[in-house]
């Protein structure tokens, strides 16, 4: 078989709803790699949360921050920042609405208001991470590469900023990304870069901020715990995170 690019998500795909990682999993990426696989990781997570696992995982390609930012060999190979002036506006409208904001940097993360709020404090909550600090000056000292904003689903239409497109991740939280980013994007440069074809890659993922990949990957895999647009989109369904998903998967296309 062909050198393949495979690639997952993190949060219900790699991890398990309790955050943990399978021995199934591990043994399946360890499996591909002796087998000559590229193995990738495209997920929203911020470099300062995504780190711990690339390197337990010992994977050196990944995208962050859904596409906004990307590393090979652990090197630095794309980056797309905001605006300061998109930024005002987003900043603006969440202060009239009385929403919270959490500035991405490469390397960090802060909340833009001092109060974090319920809908932030719940996300942040679910996914077991530490709410990040305050530092409302941080997007005017820092180049922005993604936000997230908590606000009420409802209300998303009244964010209408040119510059910046949505993706919904939990019920009050939604990454903020460039219009043009995505997770897409920057997978399928990399791939190029990398000698790869877009039939190349296989993907692996749950949630709607992986749709886009799943649609033009050469198989898109959808964790058994997806939400069902993602399952639409994919080309292959496959157990939960919980229950050898990955492995069963990789498995049944005989690349372990």
């Amino acid at each position: 078989m062909s050198k393949k690019f495979i690639v997952f998500d993190i949060d219900g795909t790699l991890l398990t709803t309790e955050m943990k990682f399978l021995d199934s999993t591990k043994e399946a990426l360890i499996s591909l790699k002796e087998k000559g696989h590229e193995i990738g990781i495209a997920t929203g997570r911020d470099y300062t949360s995504a780190i711990a696992i690339v390197d337990e995982l010992e994977i050196d390609t990944y995208v962050l921050c859904n596409g906004s930012i990307g590393y090979v060999r652990h090197e630095l190979a794309h980056e797309e920042n905001f605006t300061k002036k998109s930024i005002m506006q987003l900043i603006k409208i969440a202060t009239e609405n009385n929403d919270q904001i959490v500035f991405q940097t490469a390397s960090g993360l802060k909340r833009h208001f001092e109060l974090p709020g319920d809908s932030l404090t719940n996300a942040y909550d679910s996914l077991g991470l530490t709410i990040p600090e305050f530092d409302d000056l941080y997007w005017e000292q820092n180049s922005i590469i993604q936000a997230m904003l908590f606000c009420k689903p409802e209300d998303l239409p009244k964010y209408d900023i040119n510059e910046f497109r949505y993706v919904s991740w939990h019920k009050f939280g939604s990454d903020v990304i460039p219009k043009e980013g995505s997770k897409a994007k920057t997978i399928l440069k990399i791939a190029e870069e990398n000698g790869f074809k877009q039939e190349d890659i296989i993907f692996f993922g749950d949630g709607m901020n992986d749709i886009e990949l799943m649609e033009h990957s050469g198989v898109g895999v959808a964790m058994g715990n997806a939400e069902t647009e993602v399952k639409e989109k994919a080309n292959l369904i496959t157990d939960s995170c919980d229950e050898h998903g990955i492995y069963n998967a990789l498995k049944k296309m005989l690349l372990i």
